[in-house]
């Protein structure tokens, strides 16, 4: 893996970071009862703004694993990651390769 493309997985983590802290904010809410949040697009480009909504649930089931991230429709980096899943308003990729290493070393859950 290049310097770019580590570069990119970090940023992906960064993102990572902070939708965990929503999640938590979340959840000390009380039961979520399909309560929709927004979760903001983990994707590489450090100047992204957007928001993905999802359910605490949803957002569960993408950090299964280390190597998945939610993010916005387009927003896949085929060279590092595949899109493995679609929902209203999102997707999931899933990194390869030294990505997914990263994704997991950097995995503020591991």
């Amino acid at each position: 893996m290049d310097a770019r493309e580590q570069r990119l997985v970090e940023n992906e983590t960064m993102f990572r970071e902070i939708n965990e802290r929503i999640e938590d904010i979340a959840a000390s809410q009380g039961p979520e009862d399909g309560h929709v949040y927004e979760f903001f697009c983990e994707c590489s480009n450090r100047d992204c703004t957007l928001r993905v909504e999802l359910t605490v649930a949803a957002y569960e089931a993408v950090r299964r694993e280390s190597a998945q991230f939610v993010v916005a429709p387009g927003h896949e980096l085929p060279e590092i990651e595949d899109v493995v899943a679609r929902g209203s308003g999102y997707e999931v990729v899933r990194k390869r390769g030294a990505a997914a290493m990263i994704a997991e070393a950097e995995d503020p859950r591991a």
